[in-house]
């Protein structure tokens, strides 16, 4: 009898985007024929002629990144039903870590809820009925841990399998290490479940696809000839995890399993804050260190390693994480990440490093270096944003007169640019309304949270400060009548100054604007103004801010150094002219 051959779990979808690659071309052409332009009339214009010139210059490179990152689409569409019935030989086991930092900022509810819902993706079908007992026991623990972290716990002492708890401190403590049984059947190891990523575990501790594809039977090959005094530099000094990394790295999967005692003990040693000092964990095996986007640290080592990554989406989503709700929290993340990114662009483990000293590529390597600017955003975009206000209250011009051809091709790009980025958004399922909340709320973030980014990176260069992890608050998604739910909320925070500084510079270079316009130079002044009043409208939120009460009002304290600030601003802006 002939044997079947089962088709693929996955299929590997190009597609053909001839329409979009014409546009993004349309729109490079554009760009740098807008760009010669200005180099042709430099000399025939002043100071914010050249601003405008050296800022597009750098939208026209960050076009050309995003361009080289979406050239040639991919997709894996996956067939779960194609897998066969018993898997437990057919896919490997997972790993997940559930990571938490603050019971304040991100809620026990919250973390809970996590966990559980990793533990049901090994539960079976018929867990249905039992489910319906445990809900009762979980709405009572929620109140429990929600009553805990309200009223705090005093200290007290603990015995048994929980004496090791007893009176811990939130900076030191012992390894917390909880098997959870049922849920975790069919799962071997420790776990990560913080972005939906999964790693192998062989690619984690430093493998390289050539070592792989050599076939390496044993442990002296896979780690290059190392003596067991180099794999403890490496690794660290507890045995038990050396024979397991080295099994990892074999790829083996059937591992005999080790008196449950030595497991005990390897993994509350292993998982002790002070393990890794003085190993190769976070330079060379494990996740990087060094920013704080350790992810895309971590991703980029691998990918300089020769690896290859995939990207899955499957309907419905899998893994949605809580976003931040209200401006401080937003912000302060988008602070953050733009931070991490930062610190890779500076260090010497950028992406042009390892495109020049390791295997990745030149195409990975631009998609990284689109990523990694992010902060370097805020300067041409803050620059750009207070042009036309500039413009106006100096009676000069950053953009050609409506009379004139070259104003036309600014108009073109400014047409084209909006309705091929609405229909990305319409492709993917989205609205317009979330298009035009993404456009206004990059600038927002550019010219506040990118901002402040850099500061924060330059006074870690001057030696002055270090960088600090933010936690930002979770909270969980519900379904509120609430008129004011997703509304922008504000606090005393400095990272509002410049949005509300912006906001009140352009009104009251609008209102010189149109001033002129009254004058009889309409036509002279018009995209200066247009553009002047689209800011405006960008930073709606703030305006709103600036008549709301409570946390969706902008405190009176940054109000007044706004006010400070915008005045400076005009009587600087006509000195300098």
């Amino acid at each position: 009898m002939a044997n079947t051959i089962s088709p693929p779990p996955y299929e590997t979808i190009s597609y053909n985007n001839h329409i979009y690659r014409a546009l993004d071309i349309v729109v490079l052409l554009l760009l740098t024929s807008l760009l010669v332009y200005r180099l042709l009339t430099l000399n025939e214009n002043g100071f914010a002629w050249l601003l405008a010139l050296l800022c597009e210059s750098w939208f026209t490179f960050i076009w050309f990144l995003t361009v080289n990152g979406k050239w040639n689409p991919v997709e894996h569409k996956t067939y779960p039903e194609r897998l066969p019935q018993k898997t437990e030989e057919f896919l490997p086991p997972l790993d997940m870590f559930v990571t938490t930092a603050d019971p304040v900022l991100e809620p026990p509810i919250i973390t809970m809820n996590t966990v559980i819902s990793l533990l049901a993706v090994d539960y079976p079908a018929q867990f249905q009925q039992e489910w319906k007992d445990m809900k009762d026991k979980y709405e009572r623990l929620s109140r429990k841990i929600q009553d805990a972290v309200k009223k705090g716990i005093p200290p007290y002492n603990l015995t048994g399998d929980l004496a090791v708890f007893s009176n811990i401190e939130r900076r030191n403590h012992p390894s917390i290490i909880k098997y959870f049984g049922r849920g975790m059947n069919g799962i071997q190891g420790p776990c990560y479940g913080g972005t939906g990523c999964f790693h192998r575990r062989k690619v984690i501790y430093g493998l390289c696809p050539d070592e792989v594809e050599s076939k390496a039977s044993n442990l002296t090959s896979v780690t290059g000839n190392l003596a067991y005094e180099e794999l403890q530099k490496i690794f660290g000094n507890s045995t038990e995890f050396i024979k397991s990394a080295a099994q990892a790295l074999q790829g083996k999967t059937n591992i005999p399993n080790a008196p449950s005692n030595l497991v005990e003990a390897a993994a509350y040693q292993v998982a002790g804050c002070g393990y890794e000092y003085g190993t190769g964990w976070g330079t060379e095996v494990g996740w990087q260190y060094g920013s704080n986007t350790e992810d895309v640290l971590t991703g980029m080592k691998i990918h300089s390693r020769g690896w290859k990554s995939k990207y899955c989406n499957p309907d419905p989503p899998a893994f949605l994480g809580c976003a931040p709700s209200g401006g401080p929290s937003t912000l302060t993340q988008q602070k953050r990440w733009a931070i991490g990114l930062l610190e890779i662009l500076i260090c010497k483990n950028n992406p042009i490093f390892h495109t020049i000293t390791a295997k990745l590529k030149f195409g990975q390597c631009l998609a990284y270096m689109w990523i990694l600017v992010w902060a370097l955003r805020c300067i041409p975009e803050l620059c750009y944003v207070m042009l036309p206000a500039y413009c106006l209250i100096t009676n000069s011009n950053f953009l050609p007169k409506v009379h004139e051809p070259a104003f036309y091709g600014y108009v073109a790009l400014f047409l084209i640019y909006i309705l091929y980025t609405i229909s990305e958004y319409l492709e993917t399922g989205l609205s317009i309304r979330a298009w035009w909340n993404r456009q206004r709320m990059t600038i927002i973030t550019s010219t506040s949270a990118w901002l402040f980014a850099i500061l924060s990176v330059i006074l870690k260069i001057l030696g002055i400060s270090e960088t600090v992890f933010e936690i930002t608050r979770k909270e969980e998604s519900t379904f509120t009548d609430d008129g004011d739910a997703g509304r922008f909320t504000f606090d005393g925070s400095p990272i509002f100054l410049p949005g509300t500084t912006i906001l009140m510079v352009q009104f009251l270079a609008l209102v010189m604007g149109l001033l002129s316009v009254r004058d009889g130079h309409y036509g002279s002044r018009f995209g200066e103004v247009f553009c002047s009043f689209l800011v405006m409208i960008c930073f709606l939120p703030f305006l709103k801010g600036l008549f709301g009460k409570g946390k969706y009002g902008i405190p009176l304290s940054t109000i007044c150094k706004s006010v400070v600030l915008s005045l400076s601003f005009v009587q600087l802006c006509k000195r300098a002219h």
